[in-house]
């Protein structure tokens, strides 16, 4: 499930969902296979969503501050936003 909210800090917040049944597996699985310390746990709370006002310089810059999650400029996420509906579906790629 994706929902988005209107963010008083960062325009839009796409929330993702994160983490669901195929990722707890995965998370497990690295764990079993000595990938991940048994210690780390899996997160939560990841989405797509602006930056605060006046700081669009930030995308240009690469600043990373999210902790795990996907930030875009202000205009770039409301865009986004204007394309998903209830449904949609958000694919992960490893590089």
């Amino acid at each position: 499930m994706i929902d988005v909210y209107d963010h008083q800090d960062w325009s839009k917040f796409v929330w993702l969902d994160y983490p669901n049944t195929q990722d707890w597996q995965r998370h497990f699985l690295a764990k079993w296979k000595g990938k991940v310390s048994w210690l780390l746990p899996i997160g939560g709370e990841i989405g797509i969503h602006g930056v605060s006002y006046g700081t669009d310089s930030w995308i240009d810059l690469k600043n990373d501050w999210t902790l795990g999650c996907i930030s875009l400029k202000n205009q770039d996420v409301i865009e986004l936003s204007e394309f998903i509906r209830p449904g949609t579906k958000v694919l992960q790629s490893f590089c």
